[in-house]
């Protein structure tokens, strides 16, 4: 029970600091519901994502919730971390670096019965945060300039709760459903070189909360006595989540450092809607001796389906590739401490739902990693690095060279065992 009351009391100190927290510098969380936060637990990540058909009694895959029931009986998982990330953005004359640091995921899972696993967790969805500036010039005098500057900053957080139930020997089925919270602010402000002129800002925050629904399925071949065959398929139809959106628009004047409010012509509170779109994702692996696994993953998503409070954002569909290994050199091995390390790596390619001039921006990303079993405890820690590209200088667009290096702690614990005495 003490195990209980701590773990509760972290997962609930860490919901105000995941829901406030902001985990990017990039401009182009600027659009949509701001930067997707994928691959979290660095385990996957270090496979290049490629987590649908994956199902282990020593990890916690929400991604897929069919995976719950290969938790071992009497044990529950308990994973938490964070990730640092690096990144250097460039156009055609500048170029910028920006540092984030966040915390990634706090997950746990559990076997409720023979045939019925259990898994719940707070995990980031997505996050909003740039800062950008242009400079105008009025079209009937060249004399007054202004500069616009454009701010975002704020995120959406996911509590997820799911089940999964074996209904045959090799196929099992679950369900994840999925609170979204949080906000996304954005705003801009307009500041004239000629005092004559009336400076103006608008900010628009929109809070949203809703439910939406996660399906799995994995079916498990087993080749022989030491290779077997996972096939996943992840999929959730379009989901509508209420939302708030109060606008501000205003002039204001200087007063010394100080900002002086004039004339307000918008000041508004709207209830409305966001549509998120459609998902799928098919994956298989093939498990080869406990020694080597091999992973792959394919998803799409209707980004062209999405809207918000009945406007489009001029999204794409978006497309995913994944593939990822793993070699373990002998993951019972008693003498030789290294043998049971876990090494990784992996590839992905992204069409992004990001459309500029009918260009769908590309993601391209290589990952590495460890995982590193902690002598003498049922303790993990798993690490990755992911080195990505994502966009284009090319017609006036922003190109991001980032890197992500992950840290995750993965605890195997044992409850609901009576202890016995002599």
């Amino acid at each position: 029970m003490n195990k209980l009351v701590i773990i509760g009391f972290v997962f609930f100190s860490c919901v105000s600091h995941l829901s406030a927290q902001i985990s990017t510098s990039s401009p182009y969380s600027r659009f949509g519901l701001g930067e997707l936060q994928k691959n979290i637990l660095p385990e996957f990540s270090a496979l290049g994502g490629a987590s649908t058909a994956l199902s282990s009694s020593k990890s916690i895959n929400f991604s897929n919730p069919a995976s719950y029931t290969s938790f071992n009986p009497n044990s529950f998982l308990f994973s938490t971390g964070g990730w640092h990330k690096v990144v250097k953005l460039e156009t055609i004359d500048a170029e910028q670096i920006s540092n984030n640091t966040a915390f990634s995921h706090l997950v746990l899972g559990f076997r409720l019965s023979k045939r019925v696993g259990a898994s719940f967790g707070l995990v980031p969805f997505s996050s909003t945060g740039y800062e950008m500036s242009s400079n105008l010039t009025n079209e009937n005098n060249s004399n007054v300039e202004a500069v616009a500057n454009y701010f975002g900053n704020g995120g959406i957080s996911k509590f997820y709760f799911g089940g999964a139930y074996q209904a045959t020997e090799s196929l099992s089925i679950g369900l994840n459903t999925s609170y979204l919270f949080g906000g996304l602010n954005r705003s801009k402000m307009l500041i004239y070189n000629d005092e004559s002129f009336l400076n103006s800002r608008s900010n628009s925050k929109i809070n949203l909360k809703g439910y939406y629904y996660e399906l799995g399925i994995l079916f498990n071949k087993q080749i022989n006595k030491n290779d077997k065959i996972l096939i996943g398929l992840t999929a959730n139809n379009n989901s509508k989540i209420r939302a708030k959106k109060t606008e501000l628009v205003e002039s204001f004047e200087f007063s010394g450092l100080f900002e002086s409010p004039k004339d307000t012509f918008v000041n508004s509170v709207t209830w409305g809607n966001i549509i998120l779109p459609r998902y799928t994702s098919f994956g298989l692996s093939y498990n080869q001796n406990e020694k080597w696994l091999y992973a792959f993953s394919y998803s799409t998503q209707n980004w062209a389906e999405y809207t918000m409070f009945d406007e489009y954002d001029n999204l794409a569909n978006s497309t995913r590739i994944s593939f990822g290994m793993q070699f373990t050199p002998e993951f019972n091995s008693i003498t030789k401490y290294y043998k049971r390390m876990d090494f990784r790596a992996g590839v992905s390619y992204n069409n992004t739902p990001l459309q500029f001039e009918n260009n769908q921006l590309k993601d391209i990303s290589i990952s590495f990693g460890l995982g590193i079993p902690v002598k003498k405890s049922r303790t993990k820690y798993d690490f990755t690095c992911t080195l990505s590209k994502r966009g284009t200088t090319d017609k006036n667009l922003i190109e991001e060279k980032y890197i992500i290096l992950g840290l995750s702690i993965a605890y195997d614990g044992v409850w609901f065992v009576k202890r016995k005495y002599d």
